[in-house]
């Protein structure tokens, strides 16, 4: 298959519906700062202090810091947190962590200078009322997609209503887009869905939390490092966020289906270690019916073995010559620019 085609074939799949699975690839494109690797270092450098004192918090933490040094990735090191003291440290500081690197990039992401505008500036075009919905799951804090999302001048849902302190209901958060059209020939009255965005923020967001347990959201505490009274709404890498996902299984049931409606899947700067969002969708590529498209910098994680298992994925990474490899049944194909970037990929392919 030569590029004309490659480019032919990945525009098709993007025309089905639709479900984009955005990773911290995104937000590191803004700031590195976002990255897995930052918060990793703000942790080891805040934690020996805020857990001193606690006996099994300290144990933990100490396996933590053992499994890093051995080489054992961020997220599998924070399995062996059983500590409830040591967990609540981590997603306050994460928390903590996210929001003043937000806070640092506010001026830049307010301007809209920010790469993933340019893919969802073509994806607008493809909303209407006959293709009413796009779904994006991310596992991301961050909000970013959401800033990029209105200076497009896109309309977003992401399950909560309400005035400045939302509720969480995607029930009643879905009435805002449903609309009641007269046609003027017949009389009758017939409904329509306002073409929008379904927002999965399935790790929790910067502005989400809890409080007397139920999940709000409330965007004027955002960018507050320290929040008296509330605890955010944030599910750190480890065992133990699967804990809270059964906990709070509800918040994800839209998620799974958004995963099912989708016919193909568009990766951008995803990981695939998430667990609880690959093996659903690795459920779906394996039908016939169901395509995926990854744009990233790395293939990191089990991104390879999942190319392995399922050749038809197009998958668009980093060559390290100031290009990209393209992978599809099994053969490389080399490009001369960078369409990794997703920027770069909107602007080449879309």
């Amino acid at each position: 298959m030569d590029l004309n085609e490659l480019y032919q074939e990945i525009q098709d799949r993007l025309r089905k519906q639709l479900a984009l699975i955005i990773g911290t690839g995104s937000s590191i494109s803004v700031d590195f700062d976002f990255g897995m690797g930052a918060l990793e270092s703000h942790l080891k450098s805040v934690i020996p202090m805020v857990v001193k004192g606690n006996k099994q918090a300290e144990s933990e933490w100490k396996l933590v810091l053992e499994n890093l040094d051995r080489k054992v990735d961020f997220e599998n090191s924070l399995n062996v947190v059983k500590s409830d003291f040591l967990l609540e440290s981590i997603i306050a500081e994460t928390g903590k962590h996210v929001a003043k690197v937000s806070y640092k990039n506010i001026s830049k992401i307010s301007i809209g200078n920010i790469p993933i505008i340019a893919l969802f500036e073509r994806l607008k075009h493809a909303l209407s009322y006959t293709n009413p919905i796009i779904d994006i799951i991310t596992p991301n804090y961050d909000l970013i997609i959401e800033n990029a999302l209105s200076h497009c001048q896109i309309d977003y849902n992401d399950g909560f209503y309400g005035g400045i302190q939302k509720k969480f209901d995607w029930g009643e958060s879905e009435q805002l887009f449903n609309r009641i059209e007269n046609n003027s020939k017949t009389g009758k009255i017939y409904p329509k869905v306002y073409p929008h965005i379904r927002l999965h923020k399935v790790h929790g967001s910067l502005n989400y939390f809890v409080k007397n347990e139920n999940v709000y959201r409330n965007d004027s505490l955002s960018y507050f490092e320290s929040i008296d009274d509330y605890e955010r709404f944030i599910i750190t890498p480890g065992e133990t966020k699967h804990k809270r996902i059964v906990e709070n299984r509800h918040f994800y049931l839209e998620m799974d289906k958004a995963i099912d409606r989708a016919r193909t899947y568009l990766f951008i700067g995803y990981g695939f270690n998430d667990i609880d969002i690959d093996k659903k969708i690795c459920q779906n590529i394996n039908q016939v019916s169901h395509r995926a498209v990854i744009v990233t910098k790395d293939l990191i994680g089990n991104a390879k073995t999942i190319l392995d298992k399922n050749p038809e994925i197009i998958a668009i990474s980093d060559n390290y010559n100031g290009g990209a490899t393209i992978r599809y049944k099994g053969t490389e194909l080399e490009h001369n620019k960078p369409i990794w970037q997703i920027d770069e990929f909107a602007n080449e392919i879309l």
